[in-house]
């Protein structure tokens, strides 16, 4: 079966995660991504993780990942011939993806106004950290920066210590994911208005996409999270413990309230004093007494014995599985989460399946290119 996006050509100009993620999305739906690469190859082919951290091009896990059912082709912006081709290739393309920032757009000479007056139905969408416009526009950003000048940093860390940032590049990837649905959006109203139009999307906003409800909070309620180590906040505050991760006797359990029958708890672990009207009027200020009287209890059980108990009494506990356990889960199995890709330089290769799935199109699964064969393939066509 055709994927959903079929018959759309997309130009992927752009490195890294963000950009590339978004290229991965596009033709996981269907798409023809064609990825533009420089001589030295896109970044993440030389930031792994390697098998055997032995560092190879053609293996890198994360490269393997984000790029996935893309074809490639060497090109460089400063040569004379290279920016013909990418000319031609607009020409024919239906979208293009850009991960430079104004600064570099300048100095390779490209100008998006230049592109829509050539290409007036081509979509653009660029992906920066900071976004086209605005005083941090050509700021270097990355990673990093993007998490903290979203605001998301303020929730990561211990209280009494520095602030930390969340593990991998969750910003990057949360731009790429807005990056993808701003060009849906783009290539439908194309065909009502015949044009396409450029797609801005800045990491640093898209990672305060991330805060949810607790960026809403502060909006309507005033309340400000903080940072607050594995004691996670939710609202109201004095009524959303507990939410933290807890030991027990095989691992870790996500332990959480239900805030409309603040009495489970005692229902679960058998304490007079979680009934206690003072703990019951502020949970979270009683957070150390609590755990006291949690740690005991789960000292002795297995996570699949306390999460069944809890459920049964509508008490939103997890356990807390390694990556290994999570891929191979019966429920992950089952949904199809995770699918081994054979990849022409990497070999088999497991990572996450179709991020969604629509009921009519599938979710086209191929491999990224491999370094060697796109260093050696005639150019396609456009």
């Amino acid at each position: 079966m055709a994927g959903a996006l079929e018959g759309l050509r997309v130009v992927e100009l752009a490195g890294g995660v963000a950009g590339p993620y978004c290229g991965k999305l596009l033709a996981g739906l269907g798409a023809d991504v064609l990825k533009l690469e420089p001589r030295a190859g896109d970044v993440t082919r030389r930031a792994g993780p390697f098998p055997g951290d032995v560092s190879d091009s053609e293996r890198s896990g994360l490269f393997v990942h984000l790029n996935t059912g893309k074809r490639s082709e060497v090109l460089e912006l400063t040569d004379a011939r290279g920016r013909a081709r990418l000319e031609a290739m607009l020409a024919d393309a239906d979208v293009v993806i850009v991960g430079m920032r104004p600064a570099e757009l300048r100095d390779v000479g490209i100008e998006f106004a230049d592109w829509r007056h050539q290409c007036p139905r081509l979509v653009i969408a660029s992906v920066t950290n900071c976004g086209l416009s605005g005083p941090y526009a050509d700021y270097l950003g990355g990673e990093l920066i993007s998490y903290a000048l979203g605001g998301y940093m303020m929730l990561t860390g211990s209280p009494d210590r520095e602030p930390i940032k969340a593990y991998g590049e969750v910003v990057q990837y949360e731009a790429g994911a807005h990056a993808a649905l701003g060009i849906l959006a783009a290539v439908l109203a194309r065909r009502f208005t015949g044009q396409g139009q450029i797609v801005d999307v800045s990491a640093m906003e898209a990672a305060t996409f991330l805060l949810g409800a607790v960026e809403q909070a502060a909006h309507f309620y005033g309340r400000i999270a903080r940072r607050n180590g594995t004691r996670l906040l939710g609202f109201p505050p004095e009524h959303s413990y507990p939410s933290t991760i807890r030991p027990c006797k095989d691992g870790f359990v996500h332990c959480h309230s239900n805030n409309r029958h603040l009495d489970l708890l005692a229902a679960l672990i058998p304490d007079e004093r979680l009934l206690a009207p003072e703990i019951l009027g502020s949970m979270l200020g009683h957070a150390d007494e609590i755990d006291a009287i949690m740690d005991p209890w789960l000292a002795d059980k297995g996570r699949l014995a306390v999460v069944a108990e809890a459920q049964t009494l509508r008490l939103p506990f997890t356990e807390v599985m390694t990556p290994g356990e999570a891929m191979d889960d019966a429920h992950h199995r089952e949904r199809g989460s995770f699918v081994t890709i054979d990849h022409p330089g990497a070999g088999p290769v497991t990572q996450p399946g179709a991020p969604f799935r629509m009921s009519a199109t599938p979710w086209l699964v191929a491999p990224a290119p491999g370094w060697s064969i796109v260093t050696k393939l005639p150019r396609s066509r456009w």
